[in-house]
């Protein structure tokens, strides 16, 4: 029986992941297949969505063996299924075997290999083995802090990981401490966030200033070079030339704002922020 402090603290760590982060990659095969078995799976038709998960695996194998991180994928695709219809051990063989092959790939601190020692923490606490699990998300952590930096959101589908595996080992103290260090996560996204929206905005208003000096310089350059023709041969001509040299200092000046105001680069914001983990990290390749 879980403690209530533990029910108050994981019912917050569902609310705050709710709007988690993701790795996004280019749309290929695989986004295809999995939005085909992520359909039959909706719809209730886990055997079909099985089936489909299975012969995906069949076709990736054909195509690139046993051996390829493409393969890995295959399997997680379907390990994800049997973790959700209680084939719990299926789940943990097909997964274990996907992180060899990513481990091999990639090396030991690659990003997705990080993402595979999470996923497999998460069958073995549904086994409930939560030692294992702990250590297998401590890992995970150590490569996303190397990789990313501590304070990166995408440390925030581990950390909530780990904060819930501490807190069914009934190690509050441990799991409130992962669960601050996700608020603090969150809040310096925030701030980066309001950061970048405030940047923006200034700039577009410098963007619209100058681009309006600009187009009244040029305007009235125009119109100066229209009086100039007319009055050639009249005693301003001198008058009138010196006028529009003038007006052209004015509008390459009003050229030059709006050239730096179009090239001023507010800070990103990680595109991580607001996206779900819940796909591979293929971008990170």
């Amino acid at each position: 029986m879980i403690a209530p402090v533990v029910r108050v603290l994981f019912l917050a760590l569902v609310l705050l992941t709710s709007v988690g982060t993701t790795a996004s990659g280019e749309v290929d095969e695989h986004e295809e297949w999995s939005r085909r078995i992520g359909e039959l799976r909706k719809a209730g038709k886990e055997a079909d969505a099985i089936a489909l998960a299975e012969e995906y695996r069949e076709k990736v194998r054909e195509k690139y063996g046993t051996e390829h991180p493409r393969y890995a994928i295959a399997l997680k695709a379907l390990a994800n299924i049997f973790q959700n219809i209680d084939r719990i051990e299926e789940a943990e063989s097909l997964m274990r075997r996907a992180l060899e092959i990513d481990e091999r790939s990639f090396g030991p601190e690659h990003p997705d290999v990080a993402e595979d020692l999470r996923d497999l923490s998460v069958i073995l606490r549904n086994l409930n083995r939560v030692g294992e699990t702990e250590a297998l998300l401590n890992r995970s952590l150590a490569i996303e802090e190397k990789y990313f930096g501590p304070q990166h959101p995408m440390l925030i589908p581990t950390l909530t990981e780990l904060a819930l595996s501490l807190s069914i080992n009934e190690q509050i103290a441990e799991a409130r401490q992962v669960f601050f260090r996700i608020l603090s996560i969150r809040k310096s996204v925030e701030v980066a966030a309001a950061a970048e929206d405030h940047c923006n905005s200034e700039r577009q208003q410098k963007i619209d200033s100058s681009l309006k000096q600009k187009i009244e310089s040029h305007r009235k350059l125009e119109n100066c070079r229209k009086d100039y023709e007319k009055t050639k041969t009249f005693f301003t001509l001198e008058t009138m030339d010196e006028r529009c040299k003038q007006q052209k200092t004015f509008a390459d000046r009003a050229d030059g704002k709006y050239r730096a105001a179009s090239a001023t680069v507010c800070p990103r914001v990680p595109e991580a922020v607001g996206k779900g983990l819940t796909g591979s990290r293929s971008q990170y390749r």
